[in-house]
């Protein structure tokens, strides 16, 4: 099995990124559509994942396998005050895809991985993410990479759905 090399992405790699995101949203929306829009070609979120290549303070990083990419992970950078909490210079997994062609092989362990040395570059002293409930796979990647339950969100829709 052949390692997935990870780079930077830059706007060239906009068009497999944002089609791995509409994987990403088909998911969502097949496991909860009440909360997550449909899957709609890799359009809507252009400029969201364009900013995410370009913007300060951020990251993406793409995963290629024989010369086509195969997962991506977007990452945020930021100084966090609260009154109750430490201040803390943390880095946020924002999102992470991994092609279903491509599940399996590690990728986003690797991926994983190179977020948490972009993260140690950037001086931050802690890793977040968010994962839904219902994605058990990547809850259990999480758990493999020593990543803890610190909270939960919950949630109830009023109409009833």
């Amino acid at each position: 099995m052949a390692e997935a090399a990870v780079r930077p992405a830059t706007l060239d790699d906009l068009d497999a990124i944002c089609g791995l995101a509409d994987d990403l949203a088909a998911m969502h929306h097949a496991a909860w559509p009440g909360v997550f829009a449909p899957a709609d070609g890799g359009s809507r979120d252009r400029a969201h994942w364009a900013e995410s290549i370009v913007g300060d303070h951020r990251a993406a990083l793409v995963a290629q396998l024989d010369g086509r990419t195969v997962g991506f992970v977007t990452l945020l950078c930021s100084v966090e005050r609260h009154s109750l909490l430490q201040t803390v210079r943390v880095a946020r997994v924002m999102s992470i895809s991994v092609a279903k062609s491509a599940r399996g092989q590690g990728i986003g362990k690797t991926l994983m991985r190179e977020a948490e040395a972009w993260a140690k570059a950037q001086q931050a002293a802690d890793v977040r993410l968010v994962v839904w409930a219902f994605n058990e796979d990547a809850v259990r990647l999480y758990r493999e990479l020593g990543y803890e339950v610190r909270s939960l969100t919950m949630g109830k829709m009023l109409d009833g759905k």
